[in-house]
């Protein structure tokens, strides 16, 4: 009788699984169309890297006899280049020219879903639109969480071509190893992708869902426009499939030693960071001498954004010493 029972609770599980795997190959999901290359800021420029159309914005200093002082913010994952709205103004009037970047596959730059948006990749297609902006300069390097590691990874490849770096909430890495770990093979098994992809577009992907995350990474209510410039900017065709893909796909080419890091920094930490709190960087900003912490009271994740003044305030300040 108990083997019985058990037989019959595993063809229906069987059957519950079949049924959702072939529903989930019925209901539709988007897919990455030609980039249209929208000008969807008055600043904003297209170029194309490694076949992809990269968007950026650039805010130029026309008062500057230094035409080689350049400064490029690198937002977080879900962000933009409107991630820095209330920055890239203010530090290009103090004397910078600015570039802000949707790393692929957010913002406006292409969502190709068979891309290598590994870290390592990242930073050198990043590099390759630099060069061809501006090949003389050593930059001065921004970046926020995700950008965070991104940015550590550039200064690693071509440390002679950076100036300064500051990091907001940095998702640091003590070493990047050129292989795929157990997660991502199993969110690139085809039935589950088409599921969380389903997921993403049609329940998550939708205003009050952007807005209550990022209410979790700013620790503070969100104003309606900054969650409607967030929504149009994540709410492109084949952003869900490219963005599952971002991390399943992933594969940096070689070992990257997250120590090799050696560049004169600071480092912004919000004090009510949930996303990347202080205490799980710190063993890494320990070994990295170069890097002061700066801890902002009443801060979470976004704190260029929800700080601005005080960020702006220490970063040009730090730039310009």
């Amino acid at each position: 009788m108990y083997l019985k029972v058990i037989k019959i609770i595993t063809v229906i599980i069987a059957s519950i699984v079949i049924s959702v795997i072939a529903i989930s190959f019925i209901i539709p999901v988007s897919k990455a169309i030609e980039n249209r290359k929208i000008s969807v800021f008055a600043n904003s420029y297209y170029m194309q890297v490694d076949g992809l159309d990269i968007h950026y914005r650039i805010w130029k200093n026309t008062l500057l006899e230094n035409k080689n002082k350049w400064v490029v913010l690198l937002h977080g994952m879900g962000g933009s280049t409107y991630s820095w709205e209330r920055n890239a103004q203010v530090i290009c009037d103090s004397g910078f020219n600015v570039v802000a970047i949707d790393i692929p596959p957010f913002g406006y730059s292409d969502k190709d879903p068979d891309y290598n948006y590994s870290t390592e990749n990242r930073a050198i297609l990043i590099w390759t639109l630099l060069d061809r902006i501006n090949r003389n300069a050593r930059w001065n390097l921004v970046g926020h969480s995700m950008g965070g590691g991104i940015v550590q990874c550039m200064v690693i490849q071509k440390p002679e071509r950076v100036n300064k770096v500051i990091f907001v909430a940095p998702a640091l890495f003590m070493e990047l190893k050129p292989k795929r770990h157990f997660g991502q093979y199993l969110s690139a098994f085809p039935p589950l992708e088409r599921i969380m992809c389903i997921a993403g577009e049609h329940f998550y992907l939708k205003p009050k869902k952007i807005q209550k995350i990022l209410e979790s990474s700013f620790a503070s209510e969100v104003d309606a426009v900054v969650v409607d410039e967030y929504y149009k900017a994540l709410n492109n065709d084949g952003f869900c499939l490219a963005f599952l893909r971002s991390f399943s796909k992933a594969k940096n080419e070689s070992t990257v030693n997250g120590l090799d890091f050696n560049i004169e920094s600071i480092a912004f930490f919000g004090t009510e960071d949930t996303w990347v709190p202080y205490e799980s960087i710190k063993p890494i900003c320990d070994k990295l001498s170069s890097i002061d912490t700066i801890i902002v009271s009443g801060a979470g994740h976004s704190l260029m954004e929800t700080h601005y003044q005080q960020f702006n305030m220490q970063s040009i300040q730090f730039l310009k010493n």
